[in-house]
């Protein structure tokens, strides 16, 4: 037990991966390389919590997750016991690797569908989270430890070309999931991630309605921009990017505030409404809503609203919020059954595309067709 007690790795917060993934990745490589021997018992939950300073629920996920891989066995009034000879009981490897800053809830949603339908089906998941260097390049290191075993399959979520031509030169089968040109990923299986999709549908209502002038709220890298479709319909549009510089997606409290921050001196200069506010994140979405409550602006009988959205994770409102949607369940699921069609070798199914969708809702219901006016 002296051995079992002393736990051969740390864990950091300022590290790109989440505490519950360090800590995956630590007995991973503890059971791995023999640190842990088989049939020997681990440390006790409290034990490894106190010891790397977490929460219960850290240690209790990772060990949970751990179980789920074959690695441990948990033994009620005994503890997790590292199990004999796991590496037989998997038909291969499947590696999950999210780009820095990537840690969405849609990216949650999908690495959790695919690490259920692949260990269904005998396959080892792991994920991993390759984050950006002091330098501002990407620090693929640990990644291309992992590309060494030629058996892996890898699964890039929203790919950037630099991390998918390592993982291309490594040789090893691979499955890339992007937003820009899939011209950019060459040599790489690449499944879009339409987010543009459901613009058309958007575009369409708005002109059968008489929208006149749109104000796009959100940020530089928009995850559904409008603005060029409605333009060439002869829409007026004003795009304002209300994050700081250097801010994305996952610092939602910084949305919030700087949404709010912009509405509070759009609407103190402004004498007129536009037809539509159409926001490209969620979480704007919600903070701008406040702000028109907080103004007394009704929505949508002074102006109508518009979100980008997950689906289950729409912006609250006393109405429903008309929405260009996306479904990480669905995409999910699509995925998963991507990568187990180019894993097992079959290879026959086409490579799907993941897209939104536009939701209508009560905050686009047709207003008075005058121009709104307001008095800040």
């Amino acid at each position: 037990m002296a051995k079992s007690a002393k736990i051969p790795f740390s864990l950091s917060r300022n590290d790109g991966a989440s505490l519950t993934d360090q800590m995956l990745a630590g007995f991973r490589f503890a059971i791995s390389s023999g640190y842990y021997a088989p049939d020997e018992t681990l440390p006790s939950l409290k034990t490894i919590s106190d010891t790397l300073g977490v929460s219960m629920i850290v240690t209790r996920t990772a060990m949970k997750r751990l179980a789920e891989e074959r690695l441990v066995r948990p033994l009620p009034g005994v503890g997790c016991r590292v199990a004999g000879g796991c590496g037989q009981f998997w038909k291969g490897r499947v590696l999950f690797v999210v780009p820095d800053r990537n840690d969405s809830y849609h990216v949650s949603i999908v690495c959790d569908i695919l690490r259920r339908r692949l260990m269904a089906e005998g396959y080892f998941f792991s994920q991993i989270t390759v984050a950006k260097g002091r330098d501002g390049t990407y620090d693929m290191s640990q990644l291309k430890l992992q590309l060494k075993d030629p058996k892996l399959f890898v699964v890039e979520m929203f790919g950037v070309p630099e991390i998918s031509r390592c993982v291309v030169a490594s040789g090893v089968r691979s499955l890339v999931v992007a937003r820009d040109d899939e011209r950019a990923y060459k040599g790489a299986a690449v499944v879009r991630f339409a987010s543009n999709a459901a613009v058309p549908d958007f575009v369409s209502r708005c002109v059968k309605t008489g929208v006149r002038s749109v104000l796009q709220v959100g940020f530089e890298y928009g995850a559904a921009d409008a603005s060029v479709l409605l333009g060439e319909e002869g829409v007026s549009v004003e795009s304002v990017y209300v994050a700081p510089p250097g801010v994305r997606d996952g610092v939602i409290e910084t949305v919030k505030r700087s949404t709010l921050a912009f509405f509070d001196k759009f609407l103190a200069r402004k004498t007129s409404l536009p037809d539509v506010i159409y926001f490209t994140d969620d979480h704007a979405a919600e903070a701008g809503l406040l702000a028109l409550a907080l103004r007394g602006i009704k929505v949508p009988g002074d102006v109508r609203v518009v979100s980008w959205s997950n689906k289950g994770l729409a912006p609250v409102y006393v109405k429903s919020v008309a929405r260009m949607e996306v479904d990480p369940f669905e995409n999910g699921e699509a995925l998963a059954g991507c990568v187990l069609d180019r894993i097992s070798g079959t290879g026959k199914a086409p490579l799907p595309c993941l897209s939104a969708r536009f939701v209508d809702g009560e905050t686009f219901a047709e207003n008075n067709k005058q121009q709104k006016t307001y008095r800040g």
